[in-house]
């Protein structure tokens, strides 16, 4: 099978800050994954939900056939080596990357980022550091992937922050033009700690699941005492991010 563009979905179950995330309940049965790709789905691509061969991923099976989407397994820790053999798998030329931890992932980003990779002469379209934590990841082509696992090829390579392996492959970038509302807020729309998920549970319990990127930030303008349930956490999630990138040789 070959869909030249897609949306992957990266997920495992296996975080070491809060495991099993991707399965919690957010909003009555909803689990935090069945919401990420039901965003996804979104975007109007073919979506895939690339998580790992380990037992812990099994149930990744029975949540893509639910969703109706396809399903790839393949490396636990390189996610780089997981995109690269999914990229083969399904002969996938462009691809907008999903994080499993991004509940409320802005797919109007996700549209214009994927339109811009195909018209322009870039490697990977990404975003300034000043974007709404949880909105976006990246967009990157075939020739990104086999960059960025030329650099990191073997299965016990941990890739689960990439920041330093796009620089080491030497990839041609582009800064995807952002608007006001999508830049310097303080909020904090993805999972990683008790308190992300206690923010997401009371954002969703007022809104829909598939409400628009727009339409959640101003909804925690109007509501700020949402936001303070984790926002204090993204210096945290910074630090972590910052330290996972020196360790990287």
């Amino acid at each position: 099978m070959k869909i030249r563009d897609v949306a992957i979905v990266t997920v495992r179950n296996s975080s070491s800050r809060l495991p099993n995330k991707a399965i919690m309940k957010i909003k009555g049965a909803l689990r935090s994954i069945d919401i990420v790709v039901e965003r996804a789905k979104k975007i109007g691509l073919p979506v895939i939900i690339a998580t790992s061969t380990a037992t812990t991923d099994d149930i990744f099976v029975d949540i893509a056939r639910q969703h109706n989407v396809h399903i790839f397994r393949g490396s636990l820790v390189n996610k780089i080596k997981r995109w690269y053999d999914c990229f083969n798998e399904f002969g996938i030329e462009n691809a907008l990357i999903v994080d499993g931890d991004d509940l409320s992932h802005n797919y109007d980003i996700g549209s214009r980022a994927m339109s811009k990779l195909k018209s322009d002469q870039f490697d990977v379209i990404a975003s300034p550091q000043d974007i709404v934590t949880g909105f976006f990841t990246y967009a990157m082509n075939r020739n990104a992937i086999v960059k960025l696992y030329n650099v990191a090829p073997f299965e016990e390579i941990n890739t689960d922050v990439i920041t330093r392996y796009i620089e080491k492959a030497g990839l041609n970038i582009s800064e995807l033009e952002l608007k006001d509302y999508e830049r310097k807020k303080n909020i904090r729309l993805t999972l990683d700690y008790e308190e992300d998920l206690a923010f997401f549970r009371k954002l969703y319990e007022n809104i829909d699941i598939l409400e628009s990127g727009k339409g959640i930030v101003n909804y925690l303008d109007k509501n700020n005492s949402i936001s303070e349930i984790n926002f204090h956490r993204q210096k945290d999630f910074l630090k972590n991010q910052a330290k996972f990138n020196e360790s990287v040789s």
